[in-house]
């Protein structure tokens, strides 16, 4: 088996905040002369001469002549030595890198630009705006004394890295002739414009064995390593106890004897993984076992699938039941920490309804998410903040369905999704979530009993599992 085999866990977005700043700057760049003046020049170069014979070289009368000789003298480029003789001085020296070379001169210009800076590593990711929005990621929480400080960093940053951003041209208004490259001349003002976030994609890799890869760079930055420095911190926070035991339980309470044929004591094995997947998509019959959250792009599929199938079986069926789809989220603080999860959603929302000038409902979805109790302000805000767009189908669950670590999506007498969320800090940055689908009628008669019971239980005395919508609380 290759060296470079692995296999994609897990995927988090981190959200970094990033300022946009105006940077006003003057700069030092090399020009050409005008032909009268270059042609004299270098005629100087060659030798001293007198005028009367440079005039021949150029063609001039004397008159003509006179007026070069006195501009240029004005200027400081030219003088006369002992011999009469017109020569250059050592400021017009300075026009030449070589002996024929053509003279130029230096100019400084004035001009600025606006760029954004990701206040981590202090990255500039261009002059366009960042869009990676708040919602669904791990914000990373930089310092208070960086934060303070980012107009002087800005400054700083762009004197250091002035070649690079005119390479990446985002220095538009900078102007450069050939082959010369231009320098800062002067720093003016640096003023904070704006507000915004950088959305980084992380993803969680194990090796065959199952051990944790170590995370990769990130191509947005060119300097990742104290953005990963923070994400580590972020996600020691994060992180919560092992909770292999519980995840056994709830595969027992399940009936999945499956799954568990995947797992090793690292986390995942990826032949058996890769047997057992493989022999699922021969036989549907058989649990289609998967590695990942169910809205990662490839799990995704497979429940886009079976979707697919509940409409075209409803348009050929005169069995108009309008059923449950029920999507009860784990206690797990990496769950829906992605946009990924948006489209997701808005599939689940578009294809609830049949296509035509008179749309039937063929299921009613409804999503669960954990709260420790209706006071639990803090996670409500968030839950509705990172899911406003699906606000009609969002409720609140007491949190605990199954020890908070499995996660269920389902719709009765169709199918099954099941996710365990494996917490295991002394191998895995975060959790890993595993899981199957099913179409097996037992299997999704036991999901569904036992996720329907939670549901309508009651906690205690007027405290139901059930808190409602969400909009509501």
């Amino acid at each position: 088996m290759s060296e470079n085999l692995k296999l994609n866990y897990h995927e988090v977005d981190f959200i970094v905040p990033v300022h946009r700043f105006n940077i006003q700057f003057s700069y030092v760049t090399k020009q050409g002369l005008s032909f009268i003046r270059e042609f004299v020049l270098r005629l100087v170069q060659l030798a001293p001469m007198k005028p009367s014979q440079i005039a021949i070289y150029i063609g001039l009368n004397k008159a003509e002549m006179n007026e070069a000789i006195s501009d240029l003298m004005d200027k400081g480029d030219l003088r006369f030595n002992k011999q009469g003789q017109v020569e250059l001085t050592p400021q017009s020296e300075g026009y030449f890198d070589g002996l024929g070379k053509p003279p130029r001169t230096s100019s400084i210009q004035e001009t600025g630009a606006t760029l954004s800076f990701e206040l981590c590593s202090f990255n500039c990711i261009g002059n366009k705006r960042s869009s990676g929005g708040w919602k669904q990621g791990i914000e990373l929480k930089v310092d208070n004394q960086k934060l303070s400080r980012t107009v002087e960093l800005a400054k700083s940053v762009f004197q250091k890295e002035f070649y690079q951003y005119l390479d990446k041209d985002f220095l538009k208004g900078v102007r450069t002739e050939d082959s010369d490259r231009p320098s800062i001349y002067t720093m003016g003002s640096v003023s904070k414009l704006t507000k915004d976030s950088l959305r980084l994609t992380c993803k969680f890799y194990v090796d065959p064995d199952g051990r944790a890869i170590e995370r990769e760079d990130f191509d947005e930055l060119d300097h990742s390593t104290e953005v990963h420095e923070l994400i580590t911190r972020t996600l020691g926070q994060n992180r919560k106890a092992s909770n292999v035991s519980n995840i056994a339980q709830a595969m027992k309470s399940i009936g999945d004897y499956w799954t568990k044929d995947v797992l090793n004591d690292n986390s995942v094995d990826l032949s058996s993984f890769t047997r057992r997947f493989a022999e699922s998509l021969v036989d549907d019959k058989k649990p289609l076992v998967f590695v990942g959250s169910i809205y990662a792009k490839n799990n995704w599929e497979h429940v886009s699938n079976k979707l697919k199938n509940v409409l075209d079986k409803f348009n050929k069926s005169k069995d108009n039941t309008v059923r449950d789809l029920k999507w009860i989220v784990p206690s797990d603080s990496f769950w829906g920490k992605t946009s990924r999860i948006t489209s997701c959603l808005e599939e689940l929302e578009g294809c609830q309804l049949t296509k035509g000038e008179n749309p039937q409902r063929v299921f009613q979805p409804s999503i669960h998410f954990p709260l420790s109790d209706v006071s639990d302000r803090r996670a409500l805000g968030k839950w509705k903040h990172d899911f406003s767009g699906s606000t009609g189908i969002n409720y609140g669950l007491l949190e605990g369905f199954m020890g908070g670590s499995v996660e269920v999506l389902f719709m009765e007498n169709e199918f099954v999704v099941v996710c365990y969320h494996i917490s295991r800090p002394d191998s895995l940055s975060v959790t890993m979530p595993v899981g199957f689908i099913s179409t097996d009628a037992q299997v999704i008669r036991k999901v569904s009993e036992l996720a329907d019971e939670y549901i309508s239980n009651t906690a205690s005395f007027n405290t139901p599992n059930d808190l409602g919508l969400l909009k509501n609380l």
